[in-house]
């Protein structure tokens, strides 16, 4: 019984994985170029030692500027889950340049949107946090994935509802009454 369990299930589980697999905003044949890639506290630490490798970075935008037929994006630097999407925490290494070569909407590429990128690194960018000097590594992107904001409605999110039956969203008082009594609110 259990060669038979585990014959009909492996096909479901290869698939599952391959679904999984494919999750990325990336192709398989991009994210060749990106083996082996160095951590962004060394890419940081010493951005010239990876002049023109290819690299896959992400975090939230601090900033987009654009300059000289250009769009350079401030990014805060975090770790990117198995889908390649930026992990929401405190921790990050830093931050970096990004520059696309044209104009991109800066409404669009806003402060606090997440963002994955693929690129090559240029080299160190002296810049300046408030008063303090900061090299910021430049990445000179060729991919770029805008992750979708997700934003809490707050009339769905906000509970009990008035409409809501006994315990369940989306029950109503049709088919929740008879079986408990409905809530009430005074």
């Amino acid at each position: 019984m259990d060669r038979f369990w585990l014959r009909e299930t492996r096909p479901a589980g290869l698939l599952l994985l391959l679904l999984l697999a494919g999750c990325s905003p990336f192709s398989s044949e991009v994210r060749k170029q990106i083996r082996d890639q160095p951590s962004f506290g060394a890419i940081r630490a010493n951005p010239s030692a990876y002049r023109g490798r290819m690299v896959l970075l992400g975090g939230t935008i601090l900033y987009a500027k654009h300059r000289n037929r250009a769009t350079f994006l401030e990014i805060l630097e975090k770790e990117l889950n198995a889908y390649d999407h930026p992990v929401s925490s405190d921790k990050s290494d830093g931050r970096f340049l990004v520059g696309i070569s044209g104009s991109l909407d800066l409404s669009t590429y806003a402060k606090g949107r997440e963002i994955t990128v693929i690129g090559r690194v240029v080299g160190p960018q002296p810049g300046r946090i408030g008063e303090r000097r900061y090299i910021y590594p430049l990445i000179a992107a060729t991919k770029i994935h805008l992750w979708r904001q997700h934003e809490a409605n707050s009339a769905y999110w906000t509970y009990p509802r008035m409409e809501w039956g006994w315990g369940y969203p989306g029950m109503d008082w049709g088919t929740a009454w008879g079986m408990v009594p409905p809530m009430t609110f005074w």
